[in-house]
């Protein structure tokens, strides 16, 4: 089964790694989506407002939020099934989101993906 990638963001500023870290995987060659509730588009690619909107269920979250939203997109991510790891960028951790994730059955790191995974 092909993992399907879904990167997190809770701002409009492409500036940002939210959407750094979604370029720089989908030009490496993965499948991947954006959920951002604050943007709808960015160079013609959609984004989406929620987990419910996704074209396909993820595979592997990577969050690069805030802990609090991080937590909220947690909470979505668990909500929609299908995930078998997440992925807390640094400074996006939360404890008690983690331990939901972990108590799910999901795998869960608290590192970057781009570096674990040699894309950066």
């Amino acid at each position: 089964m092909e993992e399907i990638y879904i990167v997190t963001g809770n701002t409009a500023d492409t500036e940002k790694y939210w959407y750094k870290i979604y370029s720089d995987i989908r030009n490496f060659g993965y499948k991947a989506y954006c959920v951002n509730p604050k943007i709808d588009e960015v160079d013609g690619v959609s984004i989406y407002p929620d987990f419910q909107s996704l074209p396909e269920k993820g595979t592997v979250l990577i969050l690069v939020a805030r802990p609090d939203v991080a937590a909220q997109f947690v909470e979505q991510a668990l909500a929609a099934g299908g995930y078998k790891e997440i992925w807390f960028q640094p400074g996006s951790y939360d404890e008690t989101a983690a331990a939901k994730a972990q108590n799910a059955g999901i795998e869960v790191h608290d590192d970057c993906f781009m570096l674990a995974h040699g894309i950066w």
